[in-house]
Parts: C-alpha cells; structure tokens; sequence
C-alpha cells in the first residue's frame, strides 16, 4: 500500500514537467522554448507565420498580426500591432499575448529582446530553407494545441514537394536567375528556400552558394552568365533591363516569367504553389532548348 501510494505522489510530481516537455520547440538559434500550456493569445510578427496559423487551425486563438497579413481573406480582420519590421510594442504588451511568434529574417533583436525583456513567451522561426516549412507548422502545432492538423499540414507540404522533385528527375537542366529587387539588383542563393526551390524543379541557379542568401548582384554578371530563365516576383517589377540583351536565351526565347505575388517570396504553407509555378517556367524553358 505504501509503495503504491509513493508511486502515486511521483507520477503526479512528474506530470507538469513531462506536460511541459512536450510543449517545447526549438528556437531558430538553437534555444528552447517551453509553454506550460498551449496559448490562446498570438501575436503573429510575420505574414507567413499568420498563414501557418491557419493552415493548423489556430486562427481563433490570434490575437494581433502584422500589416500584410492578408491570406486568407479572413487575417485582413484581425487587429495590427503595425509593421513586421517595427510593430507597436505598446499595442502588443497590452494584448498581454502568451505567445509572440516572429521570422528571425523579419523581427530584428531590437523588437524581440524588449518583448522577452517583459517577460513575454516569443518564438523566433528560422524561415530559410524549405526543410524548415514543415517543421514550423509543426512546432506551432504543438505550441498551440493542434499537434494533429499541424502534422497534417507538415505532411501535405512535404508529400507535394517530393511529388514535384521526383516529377522533375532526370529533366535537362535549366539555367536561371531570380530577381528579388532591381535597384540594387538582389537574388538569392543556393541555400535560400527559393534557391532550393529552383533546385527541386531543375533549375541552375547561376547564383550559385554565397556567403549571403539575398546577395547584391551585378547586371554584368547576369549577362555573362546567360540564364535561360529570368523569374521576377511580384509586386511587378520590369523587364526593360533585360529585353536590352537580346543575346541572353531567356530574352531571346521570351522566357521572363513574373512568379505568382507572394507565394515565393513568404516561406509558409503556400510556398508549394510557387515551387509548381517555377516548375511550369522550367518546363517552359525545355521546350525550347536544342
């Protein structure tokens, strides 16, 4: 009887630290964040995390997004603490969220070390590379109490993105640039999940891996390098600087492909739409080769 009773008071004394074990994720600088519970309050710092939200059925526990937040049509109603680079922290502090989940690419130390400094929860996501897509979904499941959607969501992602690479083995190798911003001219790289996005749909980046994974480039370099396939995502940007090069295969061919808005640009549950997208130029761009 005892010793049933001494098994009873430790198994009760273990149960908050294994509940609180399994509310735990991994923070995008190798830190860990634990929740007692899972939260009802968010505070979204970033669109694309707005988005994951959503896709895991979190959206009624949202307390505040950032401006941009509009997908689903149904963020745009949701109160904005400001802009993802500089929100109100007055606003949020006032929300008293149990959760803040920002982008480490998007939500400088200046706006996150004050809201811990308060005492406030915040997670900081990596967001880079395509890996890190289903494993966000994922923590934000288990941080929200939707572990189960969230794993549904993980594994659709990850299934369509192994469908497009398969699809896509063996194809001819397309060479191409994309252009993030035209003055100055910034690309990614290899490592950037748009990079690797390219990669999946055998696309040659002509980047290629550098120290940056938005790196400045130079027109001379783009010209030397005579991609097949010039990709611009929106908001709309020009083609003029290119047409100019009639020697380039890609303006030769007409193949300068402006990229669905946004899909390609946030790295959330949509960006499997931009990798078909990419997947459809490169395509495109085989048809014409010799």
């Amino acid at each position: 009887m005892k010793g049933a009773a001494w098994l009873v008071l430790l198994v009760a004394a273990l149960l908050p630290a294994v509940q609180a074990e399994g509310l735990c994720v991994e923070q995008a600088d190798g830190g860990t964040l634990c929740l007692d519970k899972p939260a009802q309050r968010i505070v979204s710092l970033a669109p694309h995390l707005t988005e994951m939200l959503f896709a895991i059925g979190a959206q009624a526990q949202i307390a505040a997004v950032v401006d941009r937040s509009d997908h689903p049509p149904e963020a745009l109603k949701l109160q904005s603490v400001g802009s993802y680079h500089k929100p109100d922290l007055e606003r949020m502090v006032s929300l008293r969220p149990d959760l803040v989940v920002a982008w480490k690419s998007g939500s400088p130390a200046a706006v996150v070390e004050p809201l811990r400094a308060l005492g406030l929860q915040v997670l900081v996501t990596r967001g880079e590379n395509l890996d890190d897509i289903p494993r966000e979904l994922r923590a934000l499941g288990r941080l929200t109490g939707h572990e189960e959607a969230a794993e549904g969501a993980a594994m659709a992602f990850e299934g369509e993105l192994d469908t497009l690479r398969k699809a896509h083995e063996g194809k001819p190798v397309v060479s191409g640039f994309f252009e993030i911003w035209p003055h100055p001219l910034i690309t990614v790289s290899d490592a950037h999940f748009i990079g690797q996005a390219m990669q999946v749909c055998g696309i040659r980046n002509i980047v290629g891996n550098t120290a940056q994974l938005t790196p400045t480039w130079s027109e001379e370099a783009v010209i030397r390098a005579r991609p097949e396939l010039l990709l611009i995502s929106p908001p709309a940007r020009q083609f003029e600087r290119w047409r100019r090069w009639k020697e380039l295969p890609a303006v030769r061919n007409d193949l300068l492909v402006i990229m669905p808005p946004n899909v390609l640009m946030r790295p959330g549950p949509r960006l499997i739409e931009g990798v078909r997208a990419l997947c459809d130029a490169a395509d495109l761009a085989r048809a014409v080769q010799p």
